[in-house]
């Protein structure tokens, strides 16, 4: 680009004065202790991207189209093709490749009537001693909310204990077998789509580990090991494994017509769907700018607004869900201001009389706003009239008032970061009960996901009903259970990345710090609190399996893409507070750059 997206130097306008606050409240401000990188991401660059014809802002052309809808005619074809005799097998890795390559949402009706009737037709007994077959259409099953049982893969299992045997008769144990690397890794991936109770898939997960560690050489292991270098691909965001997974496949399709026109499709689609969020992020910057944040708070706070736009197009990466998008950047990028206040810059009395000033009655007159220094006036003013205008949309597009929701669920935040509050104040370290109840909701993915999952189209009585019952009688908002194990699974990264700075910063309890303290007196090391907490992770993704049973698929895919996108960002240190190189560059690879170039 003509214009350095990267800015090293590129920190948001801090205001050098405190606004004219009393000097007592300056003194218990720790302002020195942040240390917040400034942002990454040059803001002029952004906005003038489609003036430089940088990269395709531009709708596409009709050829382009054409061509997009022709290939998609093709694999459509090729999915509702008659089964032949090996039909089965070909079908399922059709799906699976449609699926890693981030192309199956333009055959999410195919998809499931076929999996469907697989579920329906027993499918599995026609896979005998195929343990890779059976085992992604298990994982494919389920991914899907269509009931999979795990007598699926009985057959592969002999002794009385659960155990996985080495089993002659589908060649594990054979030296060099491609066939049997793949069925190991497919059922190394299907254990994690396992639900509470399943104790079977475990056993299969460590076995697989155990024969897979047994036959790869390490010359032929990426980073060390399959295992430790990469999350599950249940964990991963849809959105970043495409690009994985063109990378990895583009030399793969030599001589085979149906994986070179997937290949093709996938490669046309993501740079479509780049340009698509490309104008998206033009826009929001624009807005971002126009809010003026950065120079109305006296506090250096973290401007993270293409991180927070990067994790949208994790969590609804489709065309269709533009508005979810760009809700989720803005009330995202907000959170991250509003997390610093509390956690670093405001006192104890003006946190107090901010939480009860956005439970008011929105009005910039309001007296309780008028209580608020001016930092926080701004900072209020902007949570408002954004959350109006998506409120408003909601109501436009989809017949639900949902502004009431909006309030109280912005109100029960600051409540909760209210509570983390005093507890850094007054150095309290909570039990993990009382901490992770509390702290689900602080991991701001119930705000997030509320205001996106309304901005859904609401496509029957039954949807509306849901949308209509997020407040209770005591006026409490009723999230989702998923929504809930989704955030536990946000808190739990976050605290894993986060303690250590967190800590020296002399920041709250995070769930690290609970644990130890909780755990034998004490005496419980930091690795081991990490690796306590990374088990409970496991734990309640098997939750999270099983709620994907019930629900709106849409709905269900996003709470659990925003818990894939927070394992990616988390995975490897704090990738909203400090980005290292490396997610710097997913996210230039994501947002800025066509995949051709990439391959």
């Amino acid at each position: 680009m003509a214009a350095p997206l990267l800015d090293a130097c590129g920190a948001s306008a801090v205001c050098s004065t405190e606004h004219n606050l009393p000097a007592a409240a300056v003194l218990h401000r720790r302002l020195a202790q942040a240390n917040y990188e400034p942002k990454t991401w040059d803001y002029d660059s952004i906005c003038s991207m489609h003036l430089h014809g940088q990269n395709k802002v531009q709708p596409s052309k009709e050829s382009s189209l054409f061509q997009l809808a022709s290939l998609k005619q093709i694999v459509r074809q090729l999915l509702l093709l008659e089964e032949e005799e090996d039909g089965l097998p070909n079908k399922l890795r059709i799906i699976d490749q449609l699926q890693s390559l981030g192309v199956a949402y333009h055959f999410e009706e195919e998809i499931k009537s076929i999996l469907t009737s697989m579920h329906v037709h027993d499918a599995h007994l026609q896979l005998e001693h195929d343990l890779s077959s059976t085992a992604l259409l298990f994982k494919l099953l389920r991914a899907h909310g269509i009931p999979a049982s795990t007598d699926m893969l009985s057959a592969f299992f002999t002794n009385d204990n659960g155990g996985l045997d080495a089993a002659d008769n589908i060649n594990l144990m054979r030296d060099d077998n491609d066939d049997t690397i793949d069925g190991l890794v497919a059922l190394y991936e299907a254990s994690y789509l396992a639900f509470p109770g399943e104790a079977m898939l475990n056993t299969a997960r460590a076995f697989a580990i155990d024969r897979l560690q047994q036959q790869m050489m390490p010359s032929s292991m990426v980073g060390g090991s399959y295992f430790q270098e990469d999350l599950p691909l249940h964990w991963r965001a849809p959105r970043l494994q495409a690009i994985r997974s063109l990378k990895h496949h583009r030399s793969d399709c030599s001589g085979d017509e149906i994986a070179s026109c997937i290949m093709q499709l996938a490669a046309e689609d993501f740079d479509r769907v780049q340009a698509v969020h490309q104008s998206e992020l033009v826009e929001l910057t624009r807005w971002w700018k126009e809010t003026k944040l950065g120079e109305k708070l006296p506090l250096s706070a973290r401007d993270r607004l293409v991180e927070c736009f990067f994790c949208a197009t994790c969590i609804a990466p489709e065309p269709r869900h533009a508005g979810c998008r760009d809700v989720l950047a803005k009330v995202g990028s907000l959170i991250v201001h509003l997390d610093d206040i509390y956690d670093v810059y405001g006192t104890i009395d003006e946190l107090a009389t901010f939480t009860d000033a956005i439970a008011g009655n929105w009005d910039d007159d309001d007296d309780a706003t008028a209580l608020l220094p001016e930092y926080m006036q701004a900072m209020l003013s902007v949570i408002r009239s954004t959350s109006m205008a998506a409120a408003d949309r909601v109501l436009r597009e989809h017949g639900h008032d949902v502004l009431p929701v909006y309030k109280k669920a912005w109100h029960e935040l600051c409540e909760a970061f209210m509570v983390e509050a005093k507890w850094q104040h007054e150095k309290v370290i909570p039990g993990l009960d009382e901490y992770l109840e509390n702290g689900w909701v602080t991991s701001t993915g119930p705000l997030l996901l509320l205001h996106a999952l309304t901005m859904l189209p609401s496509s029957n009585q039954q949807e509306q009903q849901r949308v209509d019952s997020w407040l209770r009688d005591d006026g409490k908002v009723v999230y989702p259970r998923l929504v809930e194990l989704c955030s536990r699974i946000f808190r739990l990264c976050n605290d894993c990345a986060t303690h250590e700075a967190e800590s020296e910063r002399g920041e709250g309890p995070s769930s690290i710090a609970c644990f130890m303290s909780e755990s034998s007196g004490g005496g419980v090391s930091k690795e081991e609190a990490c690796g306590a907490v990374a088990d409970a992770i496991a734990v309640i993704w098997k939750e999270v399996n099983r709620e994907l049973l019930t629900g709106s698929v849409d709905a269900g895919i996003m709470c659990v893409n925003l818990a894939r996108v927070i394992q990616c960002i988390y995975h490897d240190g704090d990738g909203i507070t400090s980005p290292t190189d490396s997610r710097k560059k997913l996210i230039k690879d994501l947002l800025f750059t066509p995949i051709r170039t990439l391959l």
